[in-house]
Formats: C-alpha cells, sequence, structure tokens
C-alpha cells in the first residue's frame, strides 16, 4: 500500500511498531455504541491510529456534568448533539478517515441496521439493558464485540467473538439495575477506553482476541488487577443453543 507523504509524516510511529498493519486498519469498518466517557477514548484512539470508518452512534446531547470525564467535549458545545460535535473533533485530529454519525438510541428495532456492515463493535455505553441488546446482536450477525463497564473505583473489560467464544448474557444474563446516576470520575473511563482501543486496534491488524472467556477487572482504588475465566453458558438466552 502506497502511503501520501502525509500518512508517512502521521503514521511515522505507528509504522515501525512491530507488526503493525496500516492497510488493515485504513480498511477496517468500526462501530462505537456511546460516545461519552468509554467512547469518547475509544473514538479518539481510534481515530488517531488511522481507523478507516468509525460510525458513533448516541442520542445524547452534551451536558455540564459530563466534563468531568468525557474529553470530545468543552463548555461551548453544552446543548449540542454529541455525535455532531464527536465528528467534528475527529476529524480535526485526523481528516484522512472517515466519520459516520448516528442521532439515535439503541433499540431492539434499529439495532441490526446499525450494526450491520462493521467488522468490530465497540461498547460506550452506560447501561445493562443496551449492552445486553448489542450483545444479541453481536451474536446473531457474527460481529466481534469489545465489553467495557465503569462504576465507582472499578472498571471491567472482556472479548466475545460470536460463536467461537461465550456472550455477554453467558457471564451477565440479566440485567443489572445500579445508582443512577452512576458515580464515575474521568481518569477510569480513560484506562478501561484506552484498553478497549488496544484490544481493538490489534485485533483489526492481527485477528487476535484478547481477553476472549476472561473478564478483566481492575480496582482502582486499590490498583489491583485481577481475571476471571468463564466458559459458555449452556442455559444462555443468546448463544446457549
Amino acid at each position: 500500500m502506497t502511503l501520501s507523504e502525509s500518512e508517512r509524516e502521521r503514521y511515522q510511529r505507528q509504522l515501525i511498531v512491530d507488526g503493525w498493519n496500516r492497510e488493515k486498519l485504513k480498511q477496517a469498518r468500526v462501530l462505537i455504541a456511546g460516545v461519552g466517557g468509554l467512547g469518547g477514548i475509544i473514538a479518539t484512539y481510534l481515530a488517531a491510529a488511522g481507523v478507516g470508518k468509525i460510525r458513533i452512534c448516541d442520542s445524547d446531547k452534551v451536558e455540564l456534568s459530563n466534563l468531568n470525564r468525557q474529553i470530545l467535549f468543552s463548555m461551548d458545545d453544552i446543548g449540542q448533539a454529541k455525535t455532531i460535535i464527536a465528528k467534528k473533533k475527529l476529524l480535526s485530529l485526523n481528516p484522512e478517515i472517515k466519520i459516520e454519525t448516528i442521532n439515535c438510541r439503541l433499540n431492539g428495532d434499529n439495532l441490526k441496521e446499525i450494526v450491520t456492515g462493521c467488522d468490530l463493535i465497540m461498547d460506550g455505553l452506560d447501561n445493562q439493558s443496551s449492552r445486553l441488546m448489542l450483545n444479541k446482536a453481536s451474536f446473531e450477525l457474527s460481529i466481534p464485540y469489545i465489553y467495557g463497564a465503569i462504576n465507582d473505583w472499578q472498571g471491567q473489560i472482556s472479548f466475545f467473538n460470536p460463536p467461537k467464544t461465550p456472550c455477554l448474557a453467558c457471564l451477565m444474563p440479566e440485567s443489572i439495575k445500579g445508582p443512577r446516576p452512576a458515580p464515575v470520575f474521568g481518569a477510569l473511563p480513560g484506562i478501561i477506553g484506552s484498553i478497549q482501543a488496544t484490544m481493538a486496534i490489534r485485533y483489526l491488524m492481527t485477528g487476535e482476541t484478547p481477553l476472549a472467556g476472561r473478564l478483566l477487572i481492575i480496582n482502582a482504588d486499590r490498583m489491583e488487577f485481577e481475571e476471571v475465566e468463564f466458559e459458555k453458558r449452556p442455559g444462555c438466552k443468546v448463544c446457549g443453543q
């Protein structure tokens, strides 16, 4: 693949990373569901790395309470659609990629259409019921799904690659209702979103599925990292057929 002069300069530091595959990244299509604390970090690093097409889906507008953790937005953006501002900021970072925006809430009627055509699904959501819907679409369309969640001082990450691996419903079959609004500070989604983005880049270039069948748990207050292994659950309503 021939790189333009601007691409060679932009990507010079990552092109010398062992095993880096610029062509595969440029051809990749990624959905980021939710462009808040997690999704904004994911989108920033995937755009900076040169992922060719990024589809972002979010129905919210920027609020003042977002600004302690959502790095794509500023005071001037309050009241505006997150997808519109995110696209503007991401293209200003890297105008050589394509950003597609979908300004709506995920639901059972539109989910398959939103997910179809993507090579990878990135979880930037903030509630379990929406994640379970995303997980079902991932399984039905056989599109890998990188899960991430945060609450208080804890973050979680896993990789679901249907039908080869367990799915989110194997691990968490029911929607879990936590406190609303959920307690969160800015650095934790930064950590979790960065790990999600790293996993995505690695998968898109190599096909490797790190953390498949494993849940990485980060307890930031104690700086403890632990892993929990899990298997397909025979009675899973999504993948247990």
